[in-house]
């Protein structure tokens, strides 16, 4: 299983830096140091391996926001652990990488945004619940809205020509999306643990 998990992280790294049109079972082998041949011993053909790289992908994800959840963060220390694993993982997403699943893998790419989707809906509703019991987020606000809101502005985010996908992905503008969402969301005491966190934040990436 090592082996294996290792063969996926490697590949899906082609994956997001070339597209996965471009990047060939033999690309795979070589960067992998063994013959097409082995390779195919682990997968039938190429649409297998991106079906195991997408799952494996999604399977990380989980694995880290488990992680989290069962950490002793506050609400707003989440969001900012999210925000940072955000701007590390989504800058290494080419546009290649998603023009090329939804194009030439539609079901594959369905299944990736849907799961995507449903992990996001799930982190954004749990982290208002918490920050509201620990009463650093506006009791009025609805998750369920807020949820459905963010994502809907995240996928706007991703098919707009207005904003370029160099910038999009940028530190820069990560952050300003995550400062609007917090100063959105956040009460007086919220707002003052944001200014902490932020600070705290600072001095570790200096």
């Amino acid at each position: 299983m090592k082996d294996l998990n290792n063969i996926l992280e490697k590949t899906l790294a082609l994956f997001k830096r070339y597209g996965t049109r471009s990047v060939t079972m033999d690309d795979i082998a070589r960067e992998m140091g063994m013959s097409k041949k082995t390779l195919y011993q682990e997968f039938t053909d190429k649409d297998d391996l991106i079906n195991s790289v997408i799952d494996f992908d999604m399977e990380q994800s989980r694995v880290f926001l488990e992680q989290v959840h069962q950490s002793e963060f506050n609400a707003v220390q989440e969001l900012f652990i999210f925000n940072r694993r955000m701007h590390s993982v989504y800058t290494l997403y080419s546009p290649t990488f998603y023009f090329d699943l939804k194009r030439y893998y539609p079901q594959v790419y369905q299944r990736w945004i849907e799961n995507k989707r449903t992990r996001m809906y799930n982190v954004i509703t749990e982290n208002l619940r918490k920050g509201k019991q620990e009463g650093v987020y506006r009791e009025e606000i609805d998750e369920h809205i807020i949820g459905r809101l963010h994502i809907a502005r995240m996928e706007m985010l991703e098919g707009n020509d207005l904003i370029e996908a160099h910038e999009r992905l940028s530190k820069e503008f990560i952050q300003e999306v995550f400062t609007y969402h917090l100063h959105g969301i956040c009460n007086e005491q919220g707002l003052k643990l944001l200014t902490l966190e932020r600070d705290s934040f600072k001095q570790q990436t200096m």
